[in-house]
């Protein structure tokens, strides 16, 4: 099924072409999900139709690199490579190798949606085009968390957790953040020449997304959050800290929202008589994988480690004696080591350059990716965000688009500076060329 589904996704591909494709892969893959999660086969590893999509738009991408061998794709191969390499190199070492295979897979997708934007995006037009589909992903999952609110199926043991058409509500979040990350970058740019409508839309549109992301109850995703939210707001548009107005209307209306928080303040001990809070029990996991860390601190125990190992040393009981790191970095140092963790900070090291870089075009607009490139960093300290596909997705795709951008305004003071030099040439010309025969007689007379 894999296979053919593959297969049949590749084709409508290349019948619809390459931009029709993403356009509805980044439209669509957001509320799909709950389908996928029905077709995957328990003899077929977990895998299922999501699978196919990740395997065609792999699939897509080689084709591009292929087809069009002009478009420069190296600074994104120099960024990406070595990580991935350290990864695929890792497999054959892991506890798990066809696991740490399709974890590879999920990788390289990452790095696909980083490099898709050079083929499918020319100018400011094309990426303001595909950020608005982006936010357009958000509107069946924003219809489903409100259904879920409405019949009360976002009640969970931690109170009301929306999480739309997601498998948890961090996952949710991150996506939201995401989403709003881009609806701020599409209002602060004036190039993009939103109409007053659509503007008007995305400005009703921001209090909604900051209501369902309060919702979800994922802390790490409210810092990022506050985050961008405060440079939107201190450097494009002071007016939108008017939104914080609502504040204290949802404490009011949800009290659980700060007994959310209030909780870090109790199960802090190990030894004490309450449960440890969700914080405490991850640096516990974290300081238990230390000893193993440094049996191998330069290599570590292969690609998804961690889950197969944490039962031999972690003190608490766990469900089906696996779990996952619950940190990016700790993950990153127990399966593939310093290298593996040095290699994974490069590509933000790296894009965080490209961002930077923006800021000398008057791309002002930079600073709300490089928040949400923040934000990212903050929840991969405390949370498996190598496993939140979906909005990894988008991301990478904005960093992408950022990337093109830059190559844009390159391209435009490279020719500017061409031209110039042009007119420069043909004025020395002019001022140097020598008399004709009429000029002589005109001087004689």
């Amino acid at each position: 099924m894999l296979i053919i589904s593959s297969i049949a996704l590749i084709v409508i591909a290349w019948l619809c072409g390459t931009r029709r494709f993403i356009e509805a892969v980044i439209l669509t893959r957001s509320f799909c999900d709950p389908l996928f999660t029905l077709s995957k086969l328990d003899d077929g590893g977990g895998m299922g139709l999501g699978a196919s999509v990740n395997l065609a738009v792999i699939a897509v991408a080689v084709w591009c690199v292929l087809s069009r061998p002009q478009v420069r794709i190296a600074p994104v191969a120099r960024m990406w490579g070595p990580f991935l390499l350290v990864c695929l190199v890792a497999v054959p070492f892991s506890p798990d190798p066809p696991t740490a295979f399709r974890m590879v897979l999920v990788l390289v997708s990452h790095a696909v949606f980083c490099l898709l934007p050079f083929y499918v995006v020319q100018n400011l037009e094309d990426l303001r085009r595909f950020l608005l589909i982006i936010v357009a992903s958000s509107l069946v999952p924003t219809l489903t968390a409100f259904t879920q609110l409405a019949l009360g199926l976002a009640q969970t043991e931690d109170g009301t957790r929306v999480q739309a058409t997601f498998s948890h509500p961090n996952i949710y979040a991150f996506y939201l953040m995401v989403v709003l990350a881009v609806m701020f970058v599409l209002l602060a740019e004036q190039r993009f020449a939103l109409s007053s409508r659509m503007r008007c839309a995305l400005t009703l549109y921001i209090p909604v997304v900051l209501g369902l992301i309060l919702l979800t109850k994922t802390r790490s995703v409210l810092a990022g959050t506050a985050l961008i939210f405060l440079t939107y707001a201190l450097l494009f548009d002071r007016r939108s800290l008017l939104y914080l107005l609502g504040l204290p209307v949802m404490i009011i209306a949800m009290p659980e929202l700060v007994e959310r928080f209030t909780d870090l303040q109790q199960g802090n001990y190990r030894d004490s008589y309450e449960s440890l809070n969700s914080y405490a029990w991850r640096v516990l996991l974290w300081q238990s994988s230390l000893d193993w860390i440094a049996e191998r601190p330069w290599f570590g125990w292969g690609l998804v480690g961690f889950p197969h190992y944490v039962a031999q040393f972690f003190p608490l009981p766990l469900a089906n004696d696996t779990i996952d790191a619950h940190s990016v970095l700790i993950q990153l140092l127990f399966d593939l080591g310093a290298i593996g963790l040095v290699t994974f900070l490069w590509i933000y090291l790296s894009i965080f350059n490209v961002l930077k870089q923006l800021l000398r075009f008057d791309m002002r607009w930079s600073y709300l990716v490089i928040s949400l490139m923040i934000g990212y960093l903050f929840m991969a300290y405390s949370d498996n965000m190598l496993a939140y596909l979906v909005p990894t997705w988008y991301m990478w795709f904005l960093f992408g688009g950022c990337w093109v951008a830059l190559n844009g305004c390159r391209a435009s003071r490279q020719e500017a500076k061409r031209l110039s030099r042009q007119r420069e040439w043909n004025s020395s010309a002019v001022m140097t060329a020598p008399a004709t025969a009429s000029d002589v007689v005109q001087g004689a007379n």
